[in-house]
Formats: structure tokens, sequence, C-alpha cells
């Protein structure tokens, strides 16, 4: 999943309005431990403080998506037992009475499941997800009112509190649309469902969004957006098409930024794959930018189709980019060089406190390890 697990967990990944670890939280209602940089305790230690009995503990692959098929299977699973999809582990009832017996029960599972196995699932999945997420979030909870100068297409809208929204178009015949508190949707927006927008987000006037997208947090939004992610704090904010993307936390797309995300030939798109080093066949037809955390676009930047952006880039060209530009990477004219280390933290820094943020000792940590680890390899 890198860029994207490069300084998160797979866990805390946003996929439709929940990010996995939430969505588990809601299919059993139980205590989810995983690990992240905002928890100082390794798993172990998590367990030990867990205030639930060892024979209630279950270990469950962190890409799968719950779903009632799965749901079923995993609670019936006895101590010991466990699983498996072909060679795949899916989940195991840990036996802590006798460990050896540990994963000596083997249960196939054989009905459908969802996982997310590439960094092309993180917008596939998106507009399903909404959907899902939104019928167990609004189960027993209605939204607030809205002004009566938006026109509002079908009855399947969630609204926040403190929500700015006026004279904004919302199709929710084609999926639900769940607008978080403290979002501002200006005037002039037309937006369709499945959408999802992100606490204190701003969609700015005029912006076109066509479903399947998911806004984060604090998000910043304009111009053209389709079945895309866009993460927390990152902003699209100018005209320019993105499609078929995924965009990481903390990013910024330069005014005029446009990706595509179909060749002209129709052929299948290839995309960067960190494990072989190498392009991988993903199958489809259509896929667009995929922007690690902490990258950032200057104005007028071209990204061709299946482009793969690390963690912490600057980039400023006036040409299509690269298929694949490494984490640390800078890009200026006709200059490649490293963003040094030192640079990018305090750039970053500036960025954090410009939303009232600060950069988190751990965080640092983290990026100084996948530095040292890119520029070794």
């Amino acid at each position: 999943m890198w860029p994207f697990t490069e300084v998160k967990p797979t866990a805390s990944l946003r996929i439709g309005i929940l990010p996995l670890f939430e969505k588990w939280k809601h299919a059993l209602d139980a205590v989810v431990l995983y690990d992240c940089l905002d928890n100082s305790l390794s798993i172990d230690e998590q367990i030990a403080l867990s205030p639930y009995e060892a024979e209630e503990l279950y270990f469950v692959s962190v890409n799968v998506i719950p779903n009632e098929s799965f749901l079923e299977k995993l609670i019936s699973l006895s101590k010991g037992q466990y699983l498996k999809s072909g060679n795949d582990l899916l989940a195991l009832r840990a036996d802590f009475d006798e460990p050896s017996k540990v994963r000596v029960a083997h249960i196939p599972f054989d009905e459908t499941l969802i996982r997310v196995r590439f960094i092309e699932d993180l917008y596939l999945h998106v507009g399903p997800e909404i959907i899902r997420d939104f019928e167990i979030l609004t189960k027993h909870f209605s939204g607030a009112l809205y002004s009566e100068s938006n026109t509002v297409i079908g009855d399947q809208l969630y609204i926040g509190n403190f929500v700015e929204m006026e004279c904004v178009t919302l199709n929710t015949k084609t999926g639900p649309i769940y607008i978080e508190e403290g979002a501002v949707v200006m005037e002039g927006a037309n937006l369709r469902g499945p959408l999802y927008i992100g606490k204190h987000a701003v969609v700015k006037m005029g912006t076109t969004i066509y479903g399947n997208v998911s806004i984060g947090e604090c998000a910043v939004v304009g111009g053209e957006i389709a079945n895309s992610s866009i993460g927390d704090f990152s902003a699209k904010g100018h005209y320019g098409y993105l499609g078929c993307s995924v965009i990481g936390d903390w990013c910024n797309l330069g005014a005029g930024t446009t990706n595509s995300n179909l060749k002209n030939n129709l052929s299948p798109v290839e995309l960067y794959d960190y494990l072989s080093k190498g392009l991988r066949d993903t199958g489809l037809m259509k896929c667009g930018l995929y922007m690690g955390d902490f990258s950032r676009s200057g104005i007028q930047s071209a990204f061709n189709t299946g482009t793969v952006i690390g963690t912490g880039c600057m980039l400023a060209l006036t040409d299509f980019y690269p298929k694949f530009v490494p984490s640390f990477t800078w890009l200026y004219g006709d200059i490649k060089e490293a963003y040094q280390l030192q640079k990018f933290i305090s750039d970053l820094e500036v960025v954090f406190l410009s939303k009232n943020k600060r950069l988190d000792k751990r965080l640092i940590e983290r990026i100084i390890e996948i530095n040292q680890s890119t520029f070794k390899n």
C-alpha cells in the first residue's frame, strides 16, 4: 500500500467515510487494537492493558473490510481456529490456554470478501463504502437542517452541525451524500453522491463533484473531481480535473493541476509497484494519480495516466511528470534532486502551523526513518 502507508498504518486508511479500524469498531462494537504513530504502546502492550479477556481476542488481517458473511464466520470461530482463503490467512481466534494448538484448525472462507490489496483499491471502493458507511452512521441519527436555497434531489442526505451551505445542488439519487460538521460548501457547487465531505472541509464556488468521492478533514477542493479520495488537510483548491486518484494527507495541488486517468489507446494501466520495483498491470482501463502524504505540485502540473508520487515530494514541472517519483524528490525545471531532510522538516513544520497543528515528534522520527531507507536503497 505504499506510498500511503509509509507514515501511517493500513488500519487508519479512510475508505469511503470511515477508516478501516472504525469500520471494525462499528461492525463488532469491540475494542480495536493496531500499531500507529499516535499510540506509543506496542500491540502486546495494548493487549495486556485491554479490559477484555484473552478468550475474546481475535487477530484479523488489516486489509479486510468487514461484511456480514465474514463477520458471521469470524464470530463463530472457536479458540485456536483460523480463517483462510486460498493461501491467505484472514483471521485467527487466539488460544492462550493451549498456544501450541494455534492455527491447527483451518476453517476455509470461500464467500464474498472485500479486501484492500493495491493502491487503486483506495479509489475503487470509495463509492460502495460510502453507501455502506452512510447506512451505519445514519441508522440512529438524523442530520441538521439546511437552507431552502439549496436544491436537493433524492433523500439520502446527511448534514452535520454548523455546516455552511447555500445555493448548492445535491443529487443523492446516484448515492448518499454525507457532510460532516463545520464543513463549508460554497454557492454554485454541483454535487452527486456517493460523496463524503469531512469535518471543516471546504468545497469552493462552482466545484463539480461527479460522485464516488471522499474528501478528508479540513481539505479544500475546487474544479472537477470524480472517483477519488482526498486526504486530511490536503488541497485541490482550484480549477483542474482529478479522477480515479488517491491523494494523501497534507498534500497540495497547485492551480490548474490536472491528471489523466485514461490512455488514448484504452489499454490497461500499469502502476509502479514498490515490492517488485517495476510496473504492475492493474487490468484497469482507468487509473489516475496516486500521491503520498506531504507532497506538493506547482501550478499547471500535468500527471499522466497511472502516476505514483512518493511521500514528501516537491514538484514544479511544466511538462508531464514521470510515471514514478520516489519519496523526498525535488523536481523543478530540468533539475531532479533530493529534498534535503532538514529543509523538508522545517517546511512541514510551517505547513502544520498554518493549520494550527504541531508536527509530532514520533512523526518526525518516522519521516527520518523513511528518508534514510529511501536513499539507502
